[in-house]
């Protein structure tokens, strides 16, 4: 009879032991089959927080150019491309921690220099280049993946990318009251607005403009 508690703890104990086990093989091999199910995801992301890293040191540079040339647009346009850039970069960021990867910023950026003309021009054509060589590749392979969320991601930034270049265009040749705009950021996705045509909700994440972070 004395023996019967100590066999039960013992059978409670082993009872725990294979539990345990379970458990962790289990969430052990889901997390391992989660890095190689998402990883040209995590490496698309990656390769776009990249882009957005360089492109916010250069906004911010060119910014501090057209304050030396005393264009005031083109100064506040610049300074909230980079805002845009840098918060697409850490959403970007985000979902590549949730999917079980890392992200390291690029240690060092090149700084071009020249004119505020020679700047925007150099920055429309990068990023049209930039959206001609991914060609949707990027979104394609989330939703081939299933994966809606970083789909959502690379099509916000996709999208951000035309309205950078549009705007950056409008800039370089000023039409009536164009010289007189603001610019608006949505600090949700980092889609840009004017002031003459600023809706009163983000079309691509829904954030209300009272939110929006204003450039005057």
């Amino acid at each position: 009879m004395k023996l019967r508690p100590l066999i039960i703890l013992l059978l409670f104990l082993v009872s725990t032991a294979v539990l345990i086990w379970i458990y962790y093989a289990a969430t052990h091999t889901r997390h391992a089959k989660s890095e190689e199910t998402w990883h040209e995801t995590i490496a698309d992301l990656d390769a776009c927080c990249r882009r957005k890293h360089v492109k916010s040191v250069q906004y911010d540079h060119f910014a501090r150019i057209a304050d030396q040339e005393q264009q005031a647009q083109a100064a506040r346009l610049f300074r909230a491309l980079a805002l845009s850039a840098r918060l697409q970069e850490q959403n970007g960021a985000n979902a590549i921690i949730r999917l079980g990867g890392r992200y390291l910023p690029p240690q060092k950026a090149i700084v071009l220099r020249g004119t505020t003309d020679g700047n925007l021009e150099r920055s429309i054509a990068y990023e049209l280049r930039t959206m001609q060589e991914c060609k949707c590749g990027e979104i394609d392979r989330a939703m081939t993946h299933e994966n809606r969320y970083a789909a959502r991601l690379l099509i916000w930034a996709s999208s951000v990318d035309m309205r950078h270049a549009t705007l950056m265009h409008l800039c370089r040749q000023p039409q009536d009251g164009t010289s007189e705009w603001q610019y608006l950021v949505c600090p949700q996705c980092g889609n840009i607005f004017t002031s003459a045509y600023c809706e009163p909700y983000c079309p691509l994440c829904l954030t209300t403009s009272r939110r929006f972070v204003r450039f005057e």
